[in-house]
């Protein structure tokens, strides 16, 4: 039976897939190195024409070391060399650390619905305000850069 970690890595991945849009998503990838200095692993990499994105899937369903991962999953985004996001989930993370999160505009908030320990395919992802998909849609399908008009008055 695969941790709930990786359970929850995976309903991401299969959330994802269900947009049926064409990105590509790789899992377990290493991308450049952590803030410390040591080769990264990301969770997930998605692959849109040429564009990538990270995403470090992290669900901490119990209080104790939250903080302290999660601080550092947020340097190691801003050290990544592709744009990375953290999912996160669980009641374990303390709600200053939520909104440091999401006010550093690198952490969306997910629901982990866990199936019967037997199944695990069945666990799903819940983005109720499409939070998620929105940020990935936007990353992949926006113009690289707008054009700057000028109208002289």
């Amino acid at each position: 039976m695969p941790p709930r970690d990786a359970r929850f890595r995976d309903a991401i991945i299969r959330y994802i897939n269900s947009w049926g849009e064409d990105i590509e998503v790789l899992k377990e990838k290493p991308v450049g190195y952590r803030f410390v200095g040591t080769p990264r692993v990301l969770d997930i990499v998605l692959r849109h024409g040429g564009r990538y994105m990270g995403i470090e899937a992290k669900l901490q369903e119990s209080s104790g070391t939250a903080y302290q991962k999660l601080s550092y999953a947020l340097e190691d985004c801003l050290a990544c060399p592709i744009p990375t996001i953290i999912v996160f989930a669980g009641g374990g993370i303390r709600e200053d650390m939520k909104t440091k999160l999401i006010l550093s505009g690198r952490g969306i908030e997910v629901s982990f619905l866990s199936s019967d320990e037997q199944d695990p395919e069945k666990d799903r992802i819940e983005d109720p305000h499409l939070l998620l998909r929105q940020r990935v849609l936007l990353s992949f399908f926006q113009p690289l850069s707008q054009p700057f008009i000028y109208f002289p008055s």
